[in-house]
C-alpha cells in the first residue's frame, strides 16, 4: 500500500524535540517496521531489543525515543519523540483519512429506511442497509453495508459502522463510536430458570447504551440488560471476539482485549485493563485501575489498582511465583521419590 505524507506532515503530527541526520525527499510513500522497511518509508523504534534492526534499516524516516544514542545513516532522518509508537500512529491517522475517505452524505438506493426514522442528511447510508422505525442518526455519521439498525435505536454525530452489524432494538449509541463488522448490540441476555422441569427463558427488556469515543472490535457481542441497561463508557475501547453479559457495567477508558469474556451484572470502574482470554464471573465489581493478566479468571471482587493473573485471579506476583514452583514439580516429585527410599532403606 503506498501513499504520500509530506515531511512536515509527519513533523507536525509528530511533535519531535529534536532530529539527527537528513532526508533529502519531500516525502514518504510507505510505513513498515525497521525489518521491512525500503527507501521511501517512515518506520519507529520503540523497544530497546529493535535496536540492532535500527543499526540495519534502510527506512528513510524513523520516530525513535528521546535518548537514542544512534546515528543515522546518509539520507535518513531520525525524528526523536517521547512516543514512538504514539507518534507513529498520529502520522498514520492522516495516512487513514486519505486511503478510506469519509462517503459523501446520502442514502444508497438498496437501503431501506422507515418513514418515521430520522436520518441526518449529512449521515451515509451503504447497500442494503435496514433502518427501522422511530432510529435517529446523527450528523456525519458513516453506516456501511449491510448493517440493520433495530426500532428505537439511536446514534451520535460522526459515527463510524463497518458493514453487517447489528444495532438491535433502542439500543443507544453516543457521538464518535467505531462498531467493526459482525458486532451485534442489544441481543437477549443468557438467562434462563430451572422450574424444575426444564429451563425457562427470563426476558430482557433492557438495553445497550454505549458512551462516546468508544470502539467495538468484528464479531463482538454486548446483550441487553434484563432490566435497564448494559453500559459502556466513554473512551473504552473492546477487541474481536468479546462477549458482554447483561447489565454488565464498563467505565471510562477500559481496555478488554480479544476473547474476553464478562457475565453479568458485573461492575467494571474506569480505566480497567482485560488481557486476552481474560473472564469475571457475574456480579462483581472490578475496582478503577485493575489490569488483569490474560487468560485469567475472576470469581471474586478485585481491588482498585491491583494486578492479578491466574484462575482464580490473585495477585499476580504470587501467580507468578506459584508458575515458578510449578515447573519443578516434576523434579521435586523425583527428589521426594529419592528421599523416601532413603528412609525405607535406613529403617530397614
Amino acid at each position: 500500500m503506498r501513499f504520500e505524507l509530506s515531511i512536515n506532515e509527519i513533523r507536525a503530527s509528530a511533535e519531535s524535540v529534536e532530529e539527527a541526520g537528513a532526508f533529502e525527499g519531500q516525502c514518504v510513500h510507505g510505513v513498515a517496521t525497521l525489518k521491512e522497511a525500503i527507501d521511501g518509508d517512515l518506520s519507529f523504534l520503540s523497544l530497546a531489543k529493535h535496536v540492532p534492526d535500527l543499526e540495519k534499516t534502510k527506512a528513510s524516516v524513523v520516530f525513535v525515543p528521546e535518548d537514542c544514542q544512534l546515528s543515522p545513516q546518509q539520507n535518513q532522518l531520525f525524528l526523536k519523540v517521547k512516543h514512538p509508537n504514539l507518534a507513529l500512529a498520529r502520522a498514520c491517522e492522516s495516512i487513514a483519512q486519505s486511503l478510506w475517505p469519509r462517503k459523501q452524505g446520502g442514502l444508497h438506493a438498496s437501503s431501506i429506511v422507515d418513514s418515521t426514522a430520522e436520518v441526518d442528511e449529512t449521515a451515509y447510508l451503504g447497500p442494503f442497509c435496514v433502518v427501522g422505525g422511530g432510529v435517529k442518526v446523527g450528523p456525519n455519521t458513516q453506516i456501511h453495508a449491510g448493517t440493520v439498525i433495530d426500532d428505537g435505536a439511536s446514534i451520535g454525530a460522526d459515527c463510524w459502522i463497518s458493514s453487517n452489524v447489528s444495532i438491535l432494538r433502542d439500543t443507544k449509541i453516543g457521538d464518535r463510536v467505531r462498531l467493526h463488522s459482525g458486532v451485534v448490540l442489544g441481543a437477549d441476555g443468557f438467562g434462563y430458570e430451572f422450574n424444575g422441569q426444564e429451563h425457562e427463558k427470563i426476558p430482557h427488556l433492557g438495553w445497550v447504551e454505549l458512551d462516546s469515543d468508544v470502539e467495538i472490535g468484528a464479531n463482538s457481542s454486548i446483550d441487553r440488560g434484563r432490566l435497564g441497561a448494559t453500559f459502556v463508557g466513554q473512551g473504552t475501547k473492546i477487541d474481536n471476539h468479546v462477549q458482554v453479559g447483561h447489565n454488565v457495567s464498563i467505565g471510562k477508558h477500559c481496555i478488554l482485549c480479544a476473547q474476553v469474556g464478562i457475565a453479568g451484572s458485573t461492575t467494571i470502574e474506569d480505566f480497567v485493563v482485560f488481557g486476552g482470554r481474560a473472564g469475571a464471573s457475574g456480579h462483581l465489581t472490578i475496582g478503577q485501575g485493575s489490569k488483569l493478566a490474560g487468560c485469567a479468571a475472576a470469581f471474586s471482587d478485585l481491588p482498585p489498582n491491583s494486578v492479578s493473573g491466574g484462575t482464580p485471579a490473585i495477585p499476580l506476583n504470587a501467580y507468578q511465583r506459584i508458575t515458578v514452583v510449578q515447573r519443578k514439580l516434576p523434579e521435586l516429585f523425583k527428589r521426594v521419590q529419592r528421599l523416601e527410599s532413603q528412609l525405607g532403606q535406613l529403617s530397614s
